[in-house]
């Protein structure tokens, strides 16, 4: 028995946050450090993070997944969580907090006194307070950035957002540029360089979203993404962004990302995606509609399986008429129909008059199966293992029809008429029988004798056997 909290009780209850951690801890952390913790204490209370609590976190907080783990480990040198190594990823254990906060790492002044120094003339009114020198410093430590790597990024960040940028956004940006191996002042320089050439391409995508504001760090890192990651070019980003009528950045990064994930890479095609969206919903609903299951949001069913079956030359008609094709014959979910649709990707059933060529043979195959049949006593429908067991018969041991149907003949009265066939036809095979005639003068035990075991096998045998008999014997 499992015993939780209604999501409506839960997000009614209150979270209990100690006044130490308000009062020694809260005032001496980075915001959003202090958020990442409130976060955790609120998943950790009442079972709201998951399976993957940092994943969570970092998106309800719009961040990235390493300043979440990176705050987990700041709160862990301060003495109020713990992290659990031993599990994949590491627990996260919220600990008493304690009336004694840690004091802060101390570094050598004279390591550190050029930097300090030169901070103060970018920052001439500021009051750095120890928790920001302390966390400048950390982050050089731990990641080996040289000092004048860090002021190139102070200045950049003063000359994005003035004199009043906070220090967990220079955090952001140095640790954006330790993650891609950018620790010198040379290399620093030249990918900030490189930045502030993107101004000028960034200006037009802005204004076509309705903003005047100067473009940031973050807008020149998706700059980045859409143009070398996904290889759009400014032109068709600046006519994307006309489109977006709310959401800035970020909705157009959405979109960027959803067309990218779809295949498509110019504006044309793009426009005639959006345009034939009603389409694509209405064919999704029937597909979901005929095979029998339900999805109140198609997006993701779109994005993962009607955009590349179109891709791949498939049209309303032949996709409707594969859903009807894959009800009829038990394949009830989508990835199923997927892997029916690749098949007929392969042999190169794509139009209607292919699709209709392939089931006119399909039929003709059933009809010619349930012939036979006829000649066994058989009277039911034909089955996908029907269909392998003639495919076997009449391509792998190349029985004629007449062969098979004298194997019908001799298999009517049979329990198994089908298995007896089975039999049957493989011992021909074996055989070499080639005729009908063969067939009636070869001795083979009648259908209501049992089978007499000639020999037994050890295990050891058995296994032998198996690990030897390739695919092909099959």
């Amino acid at each position: 028995m499992q015993i939780k909290l209604s999501r409506d009780k839960m997000l009614a209850e209150k979270l209990a946050v100690d006044n130490e951690f308000i009062l020694n801890y809260m005032p001496f952390a980075p915001e959003i450090y202090v958020k990442v913790y409130l976060m955790g204490l609120w998943a950790a209370s009442f079972d709201g993070g998951g399976d993957d609590a940092a994943k969570f976190i970092a998106e309800k907080l719009s961040v990235d997944q390493p300043v979440v783990e990176e705050a987990f480990r700041y709160w862990e040198a301060q003495g109020v969580v713990t992290l659990l190594r031993t599990s994949s990823p590491p627990e996260v254990q919220f600990l008493q907090v304690g009336k004694n906060p840690p004091s802060y790492q101390k570094f050598s002044k004279t390591k550190y006194k050029d930097f300090n120094s030169q901070l103060h003339a970018m920052l001439p009114g500021r009051n750095i307070l120890p928790a920001e020198y302390n966390e400048y410093y950390s982050l050089m430590e731990d990641t080996h950035m040289e000092p004048g790597a860090m002021l190139a990024i102070i200045a950049y960040c003063i000359r994005q957002k003035g004199d009043g940028i906070t220090y967990p956004y220079i955090l952001a940006v140095a640790r954006n540029m330790a993650a891609q191996g950018l620790l010198t002042f040379d290399r620093v320089s030249e990918q900030l360089s490189e930045f502030d050439a993107y101004e000028k391409d960034l200006r037009p995508i802005l204004t076509a979203l309705g903003s005047r504001r100067k473009p940031d760090h973050e807008d020149k890192r998706l700059f980045i993404k859409w143009t070398k990651g996904m290889e759009y070019t400014p032109v068709t980003i600046v006519k994307v962004a006309k489109t977006v009528k709310k959401g800035g950045m970020e909705k157009l990064d959405a979109l960027m990302t959803r067309y990218y994930e779809n295949h498509l890479m110019t504006f044309e095609e793009i426009e005639s995606f959006n345009k034939n969206r009603d389409q694509l919903y209405a064919l999704a609903k029937n597909i979901n509609r005929i095979i029998g299951v339900y999805y109140e949001q198609l997006d993701f069913i779109i994005e993962t399986y009607i955009s590349n079956w179109i891709a791949m030359g498939f049209n309303d008609e032949t996709l409707t008429r594969i859903a009807t094709y894959c009800f009829r014959r038990g394949v009830r979910t989508l990835e199923g129909m997927n892997d029916v649709v690749d098949k007929f990707y392969k042999q190169g059933v794509v139009t209607s008059e292919a699709l209709d060529e392939f089931i006119n043979r399909s039929i003709e195959n059933d009809n010619h199966i349930k012939k036979v049949f006829a000649v066994a006593g058989i009277d039911r429908n034909v089955t996908a293992r029907d269909r392998d067991s003639f495919k076997v018969w009449k391509t792998a041991w190349n029985m004629s029809d007449e062969l098979i149907e004298k194997a019908a003949e001799k298999a009517k009265g049979s329990p198994s008429p089908v298995s007896y066939m089975n039999t049957l036809l493989s011992s021909w095979f074996k055989a070499g029988v080639k005729t009908p005639e063969q067939a009636d003068n070869y001795r083979f035990p009648d259908h209501s004798e049992p089978a007499k075991i000639t020999k037994t096998y050890t295990s050891g045998q058995l296994n032998a056997l198996f690990d030897n008999l390739d695919y092909e014997d099959l």
